[in-house]
């Protein structure tokens, strides 16, 4: 065999692979593919449905807009007035609870102090006594002898023993 005839049977091995290829990809994957491009036909055609029904709805509201547009000039002059009389309603309302407010205020604050107050005379108390009971335990530990601790054993021992 010559050169040229081993490429001519390579090439037909190449052809027949890939048919044998194209084959088992239509067998295989052609449904799941035919299902794929028909359900997205299907989903694009739904999204341009909802954008044509889309535009519709803002034409329809351009029109709306467009007619109170003509009317808005009374519509503001109207709302100026009513939202002029509420602001003034509004502010003597305010001005009225912030003064009571206020003088809630003056009141807890009042209470607030005269409460920290005492919790801080019971803390210095606290503390007074801490230290006290700190200094007398240190004072104890240093002049109480190993004799003076002999004599409390001792007494100790001779009352428990008058007892019984």
């Amino acid at each position: 065999m010559t050169g040229g005839s081993e490429s001519w049977l390579t090439w037909i091995f190449k052809i027949a692979n890939f048919a044998i290829l194209v084959g088992v990809l239509v067998k295989f994957a052609g449904k799941p593919l035919k299902d794929f491009f028909i359900n997205r036909h299907k989903a694009v055609k739904e999204k341009l449905d909802e954008a044509e029904k889309t535009l519709k709805d803002a034409m329809t509201m351009k029109q709306e807009y467009e007619g109170k547009l003509a009317n808005l000039g009374s519509e503001i002059d109207a709302f100026k007035k009513g939202v002029m009389e509420e602001v003034e309603s509004e502010k003597k309302k305010m001005i009225d609870e912030a003064t009571a407010f206020a003088s809630k205020m003056k009141e807890q604050a009042a209470h607030t102090y005269q409460q920290e107050v005492r919790e801080l005379r019971e803390k210095i108390k606290e503390d007074i006594a801490k230290l006290t009971i700190e200094r007398a335990e240190k004072l104890v530990a240093e002049r109480f002898t190993k004799e003076d601790h002999g004599r409390m054993v001792e007494v100790f021992i001779d009352k428990m023993r008058s007892l019984n």
